[in-house]
């Protein structure tokens, strides 16, 4: 590959992924202990949040952490993210997902407005893959249940393949959750295959968690490694995070 990844998710938060990978860099547009589907690490979100809240400099510090020692690793503070969270508060959710009723599905589980969090991302990007680590520390109960609620997602009812038209063209990607553990209370973990056209595919891994009051969202993109080991990658770093999180509360 020549030129440095674009990110795109589905779901939970595809126009916060966008976000932080642009943010990132100028030029762009399973290892885990058991097998757990999502429902087997839902929390009640009527409960109390558990968790401190952590301050911008604290968030900020573990997005740092989390991808020391990678190539072209940018991060970016709650100061800078604020403007991009309300921004994309307002983002329509992407449009152009056939069949139609896949785009519904989207829509129902998508999380766009992460406005009531104190946030960072910490992004890498080389030729092999891209990297986009984002924390959001929720200091709004409504946010917290919209995201935990989001997170439910167990079942892409027959959406695993869609159809997604951007800039005129129709591009094929092919979505599967993924049974990963992640130490938080809830979490969904999905993998994309995009075709990228020429005989080129995309593939994605997002893993999303929320634990207490924290969010954790991974994403890694490449064109060189079969999701399954994406997975790994993905899972250790959310692990990671939340080691960090807890270890700063």
């Amino acid at each position: 590959m020549t030129k440095r990844l674009v990110f795109w998710t589905l779901p939970l938060v595809a126009s916060l992924a966008l976000a932080g990978c642009s943010a990132g860099s100028s030029d762009q547009v399973p290892n885990s202990s058991e097998s757990t589907s999502p429902s087997d690490q839902q929390g009640n979100a009527d409960e109390p949040a558990t968790g401190k809240t952590l301050d911008a400099a604290q968030v900020e510090n573990i997005a740092s952490k989390l991808l020391e020692g990678d190539p072209a690793v940018q991060v970016i503070g709650n100061e800078q993210m604020q403007p991009q969270l309300s921004a994309a508060k307002n983002a329509k959710v992407p449009d152009g997902i056939k069949p139609e009723k896949c785009a519904e599905l989207n829509a129902k589980y998508t999380v766009t407005d992460l406005t009531g969090s104190v946030a960072a991302t910490s992004t890498s990007s080389s030729e092999q893959m891209g990297k986009v680590v984002q924390i959001f520390s929720l200091t709004d109960e409504a946010t917290r249940k919209n995201v935990h609620d989001a997170l439910a997602l167990d079942d892409l009812e027959d959406c695993e393949t869609v159809t997604i038209e951007q800039g005129g063209q129709e591009v094929k990607a092919q979505r599967q959750i993924l049974p990963l553990a992640v130490k938080a209370e809830r979490s969904l973990s999905m993998s994309t295959i995009m075709d990228a056209g020429g005989g080129q595919t995309l593939s994605s891994v997002a893993v999303q968690a929320l634990d207490g009051n924290n969010f954790v969202l991974v994403t890694l993109q490449t064109g060189s490694m079969q999701p399954a080991e994406l997975a790994t990658q993905a899972v250790e770093l959310a692990d990671q995070a939340f080691d960090e999180i807890k270890a700063a509360q």
